[in-house]
């Protein structure tokens, strides 16, 4: 009887471990692995020989820039639900004297906190303007595929396609590489002096403010991550009849060596966690519990075949004669 305990005892916890190792596979994963309401981040690109027009001496320079990404999540917006997140990205480009480039953007997206494209809501905001922002923005999905995915760009206002070009490795990290080719568009109108805008006339025009880019992106695909971003940006003003004036900004904008480093790290990090809820920890749980129900089963069956006490082999009595006639 003790036995067959025992072995009900050990089955019946090998029956739990694997419905947890089911829990946490269909309720716990779902809640844990998906983007924050609380993100914090920052990536600095930079530099040293970019092109730009000083709007305060209306001056062409040349010289280092430095362009800095701030993601804050905002956990408080009514837009911020168990499936939605709002985050607010910000960029500003800077010279070496720490005086502004280019006019700051701010973007506020909702995101589908499992497929990390952005949703239509009310929250969502570029540069202070109601926006519909489309596709991935300063993240990949959970899980990211090798495909194609469509990436917003706030200069163009638009989404556009990054083909996946393969994978590859970055400080030991395997990294999904993207190539995103912006070709060159007309995102503003502005009026300009002549001069700016490649005439001699006197007097202001209309000049077209006219964009493209070419960026790389390097994504961590279990956390989304994106690790690396290089990138081209080329905005000039184009005058009514055509003639190119000045240069907006022109750059060649990559990360220095320590804070890839420091990307690769935190992505490495996301990436172990996430492995260890989805993976890891419910695998264990299922072939422990798998072992002990087996185990279980056979200290039952063991139990059900009952070993004889050794009484019972006692030697039995003869049976007593029979008496015969005489």
């Amino acid at each position: 009887m003790r036995r067959r305990a025992i072995g009900l005892s050990v089955l019946a916890l090998g029956a739990v471990l694997i419905g947890a190792a089911l829990a946490v596979r269909l309720f716990l994963v779902p809640t844990m692995v998906r983007l924050p309401l609380d993100q914090t981040g920052s990536t600095t690109v930079a530099d040293d020989n970019a092109t730009w027009f000083d709007q305060q001496t209306l001056e062409q320079k040349n010289g280092p820039v430095e362009a800095n990404v701030v993601v804050q999540g905002d956990p408080t917006s009514e837009d911020a639900t168990d499936d939605v997140a709002v985050w607010v990205s910000g960029t500003t480009i800077t010279d070496e004297d720490g005086d502004i480039v280019t006019p700051p953007t701010e973007m506020v997206t909702c995101l589908d906190r499992h497929t990390a494209e952005s949703l239509s809501c009310d929250s969502a905001r570029l540069n202070d303007e109601p926006a519909h922002i489309e596709g991935l923005t300063v993240t990949f999905p959970l899980g990211t595929e090798r495909r194609d995915y469509d990436v917003w760009n706030s200069n163009a206002g638009a989404a556009s396609t990054a083909r996946y070009v393969g994978e590859e490795e970055l400080e030991g990290l395997s990294v999904y590489r993207f190539e995103q080719d912006i070709p060159e568009q007309v995102i503003d109108q502005r009026e300009v002096p002549a001069s700016l805008a490649g005439g001699t006339e006197s007097g202001n025009v209309t000049a077209d403010v006219v964009f493209s880019n070419d960026r790389v992106l390097y994504v961590e695909p279990t956390s989304g991550s994106i690790v690396k971003v290089t990138e081209n940006p080329v905005t000039t003003l184009r005058g009514p009849d055509g003639a190119t004036g000045v240069t907006v900004l022109s750059a060649e904008l990559a990360p220095e060596d320590a804070a890839v480093a420091k990307k690769v790290a935190e992505a490495s990090d996301t990436r172990d966690q996430i492995r260890l809820v989805s993976a890891t920890l419910p695998l264990a749980l299922l072939v422990i519990g798998a072992v002990l129900v087996l185990i279980g089963l056979f200290l039952v069956l063991r139990a059900g075949r009952r070993t004889p006490d050794r009484h019972e082999f006692a030697a039995s009595p003869e049976p007593a004669p029979v008496p015969q006639a005489s």
